[in-house]
């Protein structure tokens, strides 16, 4: 008969936490593949994976809860962007112990432990890797990396469509920064656009509604957000049952769900009826 250790050994895993802004640039997905081949050349079994701090997920609250599903004790999260955004210490650990102390079964709590490192840019020598580049890039460097003067290029300032302003009659700006990505903007931005394009009269003529991802819109701490302009109407807490009532509600019958309501401004001041003197 088999017996069950008493301490099972630990699964780890390393989160490492981007930019989705600059990923393509930093390719996270492939600085994880290298990170993994490096571990299993040395026997070690780790599971690393991605998340993004902005825009788009997936986020690392979502990243975190599938790791624990998979089994994962220990979690090591890396901030893998550079330069590392300043404002992560002030919030990310906070955020990080919110999720492990609410999450988890039947709401008790993770088992897993959750590790922050430093940023990835404080083990850099940055000025080196600067002075690198530039002496690659001048003339007697490698031909694969000289820099290549501009005016070798045909000069533009963009396409000729991206002038003409799409016909629209409100905007919606959605908060996906990063504590309201950690909160779960991005899901509740796609329901928002699905929601939308069931409604034709949402996608042409008056009604017609763009829509657009943004950073940070305050107050975090109310988010995820979402602002509808020139109505200057702002809702937070978002759940996709309020953006259900938002898109009926002030979308299409331009009566906007006041109990959903986080803010709204007054009106601007016509100048002709402004106090004189």
């Amino acid at each position: 008969m088999t017996e069950t250790p008493a301490n099972p050994p630990s699964r780890r895993a390393i989160v490492l936490y981007g930019r989705a802004s600059f990923d393509h640039g930093q390719n996270l997905k492939a600085l994880a593949s290298a990170l993994a081949a490096r571990h299993a050349a040395r026997g070690e079994a780790v599971t690393v994976t991605t998340a993004h701090a902005d825009l788009s997920g997936p986020a690392l609250p979502g990243v975190l809860a599938d790791l624990e599903r998979d089994g994962v004790t220990e979690a090591l999260v890396i901030p893998a962007m550079v330069p590392a955004d300043p404002s992560l210490s002030a919030w990310l650990p906070g955020a990080l112990s919110h999720w492990a102390t609410t999450t988890g079964t039947a709401m008790a709590g993770t088992a897993m432990a959750i590790r922050l490192a430093p940023p990835v840019e404080s083990a850099l020598d940055l000025p080196a890797a600067l002075d690198r580049i530039a002496l690659n890039s001048i003339a007697g460097g490698p031909a694969d990396a000289l820099a290549q003067d501009v005016r070798g290029t045909e000069p533009s300032l963009g396409k000729p469509g991206w002038s003409a302003i799409p016909e629209h009659g409100r905007q919606l700006f959605v908060c996906v920064g990063a504590r309201c990505l950690h909160r779960g903007a991005e899901p509740l931005y796609q329901h928002l656009r699905a929601t939308m394009k069931g409604h034709r009269a949402l996608n042409a003529g008056p009604r017609r509604a763009m829509c657009a991802r943004t950073s940070c819109l305050y107050p975090c701490n109310r988010g995820p957000l979402l602002v509808v302009q020139p109505d200057a109407v702002w809702y937070g807490d978002l759940t996709p049952a309020k953006i259900d009532r938002i898109v009926t509600g002030h979308l299409l019958s331009d009566t906007p769900p006041a109990a959903d309501i986080l803010h709204r401004n007054r009106p601007a001041e016509r100048a002709e009826d402004a106090p004189m003197g």
